[in-house]
């Protein structure tokens, strides 16, 4: 959600840095050609505009392959625009005349931090601190580092020291408060919020910030409305499909409604909790989703026409006059129809599994043996989306696992082969893979209905089999994120859902205690 640093870390410059090679030319007329395109260049990059800049540092490139200002720009642009690869290139290059730059170092700093190279990004960050060891701007981005790579205390400090060098500095504030966030301490999280507000008060990142702490105490009529700055987050949707007017929530029977889709898949999955709602006012409708939920919601929502998410260019079946059709994003649906705790129905699943895979899905179930049939997820995120805070290591699942009255089946996205084969030698358990299951949506979706419960950390699964309604056990750390609530044992998205909470960050010893007590009392009702 936060932005990366890519910009000149003192105030913007729109000049050449001293010690650039000028550029050789045949005409007055070329050289001022050059000199407009590189002033449109340097105000499109110091106001954050990178899909302006790049073209025309692209441009000026290849007017000049040896210009070092242009090529120490153009690395900074393409790493701001996530191209890596390009970035990591124009930078190395730029590096040979720029050794003991803090805007080289901190742009490099930014490539590593972005592929979660965490030692190369720390190492390059304290580089670039020994150059400009007063730098607020440096010290805010190494805090935001060192929160995505887990080491939250460390951030804390980070970021304690980019507020005593600039108490104003707003990116700071905001770093600061997502650190405290996920310390747990939602007073400071908040004051930093506020300081943040006062200094800026557009600042759309500390807005989206704000609202996740709001709708995590159920604050949901306000949370909600702070949840649409995200659009204005630099990480956000770039607002192309606001060519249609964004439905009032009115009720409309004569013209179509798109539904446009945002963030991942779980968000998806959970803000489809919506659809119902959307179709009593409007009963055309077109909605645009993950490819890998299609064929689950067109089979869900069958009086809805359901497209893979596409980019703006392949968005045919939008193509439309706007006195026709009304647009709104998945994740604005709440705003409308969850504005209080008793807005969220008690549903038993609104997501629909296909019949003859859940069939062939409880013929391989049954052949694992008798008990239980139980799915199981112990990784959560990536590298930058708290996955630390997310993720149990399997064993610190034995007790558990040990259960020989329950078939185990794994859930786990991504590579795991290496983590079953690990609790499988010496421990004799067996937890039972299927990677088709897990690589497509609809087998996913046909199997976990054909379990009888699933325990999983925060994640995707969650969202899937809660939607199903399917009981769904959920080991929660001590500070989750705003979907899961500050505290209780339920999920108001989700009625089958319930929640087992960490008391102390790390230790997963009473929520694991908890499900097995619960575990056991489900072995007793079937044997029953």
């Amino acid at each position: 959600m936060l932005k990366h640093f890519w910009n000149s870390l003192r105030q913007a410059r729109g000049s050449r840095k001293a010690g650039s090679k000028r550029v050789s030319v045949d005409s007055n007329a070329a050289t001022d050609a050059r000199v407009e395109t590189m002033r449109q260049a340097d105000l499109s990059f110091s106001a954050q505009r990178f899909a302006e800049a790049l073209p025309l540092y692209e441009k000026l490139y290849a007017e000049n392959a040896q210009d070092s200002f242009v090529i120490l720009r153009l690395g900074m642009a393409y790493g701001a625009s996530g191209r890596l690869d390009e970035a990591e290139e124009f930078l190395g290059r730029a590096a040979q005349s720029h050794p003991a730059s803090g805007d080289l170092l901190n742009a490099q700093a930014n490539v590593a931090w972005l592929r979660a190279q965490w030692p190369l990004a720390e190492q390059r960050f304290r580089r670039a601190l020994e150059v400009d060891p007063s730098n607020a701007t440096l010290w805010a981005n190494f805090g935001l580092c060192l929160h995505d790579a887990g080491r939250l205390d460390d951030a804390a400090v980070a970021l304690r020291r980019a507020i005593g060098i600039d108490p104003h500095h707003a990116d700071a504030r905001v770093n600061a408060a997502l650190v405290c966030m996920d310390l747990g301490d939602m007073a400071a999280a908040g004051a930093h919020l506020q300081r943040a507000l006062e200094l800026a008060p557009d600042f759309a990142e500390a807005h989206t910030l704000r609202a996740q702490l709001l709708l995590q105490r159920e604050d949901y009529a306000e949370g909600w409305r702070e949840y649409e700055w995200r659009f204005r987050c630099g990480s956000g949707r770039s607002g192309e499909e606001h060519v249609l007017p964004r439905w009032d929530g009115g009720a409309d029977a004569a013209r179509t409604l798109r539904i446009y889709a945002e963030q991942g898949l779980g968000d998806q999955i959970m803000f489809a909790s919506c659809f119902a709602d959307v179709l009593q006012r409007m009963p055309h409708c077109e909605v645009e989703c993950d490819p890998r939920l299609v064929g689950l919601f067109a089979r869900s929502f069958p009086a809805m026409r359901v497209h893979a998410e596409a980019t703006q260019p392949d968005r045919q079946w939008a193509a439309v006059r706007p006195d026709k059709a009304c647009q709104m994003h998945c994740g604005s649906l709440p705003q409308l129809f969850r504005r209080s705790r008793a807005d969220f129905p008690r549903h038993s699943g609104y997501l629909k599994a296909d019949p003859e895979k859940m069939a062939d899905w409880s013929g391989r179930l049954s052949a694992l043996g008798t008990g239980l049939k139980v799915g199981i997820a112990w990784r959560g995120g990536v590298p930058r989306t708290r996955q630390a805070m997310r993720s149990i290591p399997l064993a610190q699942w034995l007790p558990l696992l040990k259960n020989n009255g329950v078939q185990f089946v794994s859930l786990q996205h991504g590579a795991c082969t290496e983590e079953l084969n690990a609790i499988a030698t010496g421990n004799n358990i067996r937890i039972a893979h299927w990677q088709q299951a897990v690589d497509d949506c609809d087998e996913s979706a046909a199997l976990i209905s054909s379990l009888d419960v699933v325990i999983t950390v925060c994640g995707s699964v969650v969202h899937l089999a809660g939607a199903l309604g399917k009981p769904t056990w959920v080991l929660v750390p001590a500070c989750p994120e705003w979907r899961y609530l500050d505290s209780g044992g339920e999920m108001p998205w989700y009625p089958a859902v319930r929640l087992f909470r960490q008391s102390v960050a790390g230790a997963w010893q009473g929520p694991f205690a908890d499900i097995m007590q619960r575990l056991a009392t489900a072995q007793q009702r079937r044997q029953d």
